[in-house]
């Protein structure tokens, strides 16, 4: 069963100041304009060390991205390319900014077909009704492996060491433990080696003991714009909840997986990526890619 489940993240929105942008490919100067939620939702929770964005795509229904104008112009038969823009709390969290950045401005290798892992070949791909985690951060073909007794992250033919993202004690650094308690919020599972990481889609302090907040959604006019297509993007549900009222919209959003499914597999086999394939409840619809990640400076 197929839902459109993702909650309301937007309200209204406000100016902010053009910024220079750094990625691992280019150089350029964007003028943004920021988004200003209900206070509740949107403060700075933390000092913001360091800017970062992801150019994202989403592709139509069916998984395709090319130009096409034999489809009626709906939501489902779009395109959709926005830019999403975080804020890292460096000083908060210096060793999770340290790790997400390494995937952001990976190293750079004169072997072009052996790259290191990075959010520029990253996805997104579910919504997690339990938590409310939107997760992001996935990067095909990277995996955990047991090499010698000890756990690495094997990518391509590249072995990588795998340490934990745990913030190392110090007696001269003293910072409180950030709650999960408003939308919008970076956050890492404590015990997990790999990039992926999720933000909330509305306050969840349950995972305050799993999880440790990094950064934070900063909400300029292209961002509110994902996350309003975000909101329409169906999940895929094993079960109906109770009291859903579907108006058809479950056997749309149903017929809308049934033919993205296919997809999905001959994706896995391209990637070499076997959990692409997988069905599982919270599954985006769409997919979601991003295609560049880089820093503002």
């Amino acid at each position: 069963m197929a839902q459109l489940l993702l909650p309301s993240l937007l309200q209204t929105l406000d100016p902010m100041p053009s910024s220079t942008l750094v990625s691992s490919s280019s150089t350029a100067t964007s003028s943004s304009s920021s988004s200003s939620l209900s206070p509740s939702s949107t403060d700075i929770v933390a000092e913001v060390t360091n800017k970062v964005f992801f150019d994202i795509r989403i592709a139509r229904q069916d998984g395709s991205t090319y130009v096409r104008d034999d489809l009626p112009d709906t939501f489902e038969n779009r395109v959709i390319s926005a830019r999403i823009t975080m804020g890292l709390f460096g000083k908060q969290a210096p060793n999770h900014v340290e790790k997400f950045l390494s995937y952001v401005l990976p190293p750079k290798d004169t072997d072009v077909d052996n790259p290191y892992p990075a959010f520029s070949r990253s996805s997104f791909t579910s919504l997690n009704q339990e938590t409310g985690l939107l997760a992001g951060g996935y990067i095909p073909s990277l995996r955990v492996s047991d090499i010698g007794g000890s756990t690495a992250l094997t990518y391509g033919s590249r072995v990588l060491p795998a340490p934990l993202w745990i913030e190392k004690s110090s007696p001269s650094i003293t910072t409180t433990k950030l709650s999960h308690n408003a939308k919008g919020l970076l956050t890492h599972k404590t015990l997990d080696v790999t990039p992926t990481f999720g933000i909330t889609t509305r306050p969840e302090p349950s995972l305050d003991a799993t999880h440790t907040i990094f950064g934070q959604v900063l909400w300029d006019d292209s961002t509110v714009s994902l996350f309003r297509d975000f909101e329409d993007i169906p999940t895929y549900a094993l079960e109906r909840p109770a009291g859903y009222d579907d108006f058809n919209t479950g056997g749309l959003a149903t017929s809308v997986y049934n033919a993205q499914k296919d997809f999905f597999r001959g994706a896995a086999k391209s990637f070499g990526d076997t959990r692409v394939s997988k069905l599982y409840e919270g599954k985006l619809l769409r997919r979601v890619e991003v295609l560049q990640a880089g820093i503002i400076q």
